[in-house]
C-alpha cells in the first residue's frame, strides 16, 4: 500500500539518494551539494502553493512526488514530477501515489489542470502519464540545468 507524507527536516538524505546519475539520467545531470540543500529547505517551505512528498511503501521511503504552480500560457495551473529509487521501480508504486497526488489536487480545486513533462525519452514516467489518464499536449524544449531539455508536456483536466 502506497501512501504519501509531508517533507520532513529529516528526509534530507533522500535528495542524496535521488542525485545518481542513474536516477538523473532524463534530468541532464545530478546537483551539487549546494543545490540539492538548497531544494530540501524549498522542500520544507509550507507557504508555497503545493508540496513535495515522500513515497511510502508501508513505512519505508521509496521516492518523492510533487506539485507546484506554473503558468502555462496566461494561465496558472499545476505542475507535478516523482521519482522512485530504482530498487522499487517496477512495481507500481508511481502509478499509485501519482493517484493519490491527483486525489490531492483535485480536492484542493485551485487549478484546473495539471500538467508532468518528462523527456521524451524517459518511456516509463510517459506510460504512466498515459496510463493515469494525462493526455500528451505537445513536445517542448526548455532550459533545465544549463541545458535545453526536450520534453512531452502532459496534460489532465481536473
Amino acid at each position: 500500500m502506497v501512501t504519501l507524507r509531508s517533507w520532513l527536516p529529516e528526509d534530507r538524505p533522500l535528495l542524496d539518494a535521488f542525485n545518481t546519475p542513474a536516477m538523473t539520467a532524463h534530468l541532464v545531470a545530478p546537483e551539487s551539494t549546494a543545490e540539492l540543500e538548497q531544494r530540501h529547505l524549498r522542500y520544507l517551505k509550507e507557504d508555497l502553493p503545493g508540496r513535495m512528498l515522500v513515497i511510502l511503501d508501508g513505512s519505508e521511503p521509496v521516492g518523492s512526488i510533487g506539485y507546484w504552480e506554473i503558468r502555462d500560457g496566461g494561465e496558472v495551473v499545476w505542475e507535478t514530477g516523482w521519482g522512485v529509487f530504482p530498487q522499487h521501480q517496477g512495481r507500481g508504486l508511481a502509478g499509485l501515489a501519482l493517484q493519490e497526488l491527483i486525489a490531492v489536487v483535485r480536492a484542493d480545486g485551485r487549478h484546473g489542470e495539471i500538467h508532468a513533462y518528462p523527456a521524451v525519452d524517459n518511456e516509463p514516467s510517459n506510460a504512466l502519464c498515459r496510463r493515469a489518464g494525462f493526455s500528451l499536449r505537445t513536445t517542448t524544449s526548455f532550459p533545465f540545468r544549463g541545458e535545453e531539455l526536450l520534453s512531452n508536456d502532459w496534460v489532465l483536466v481536473l
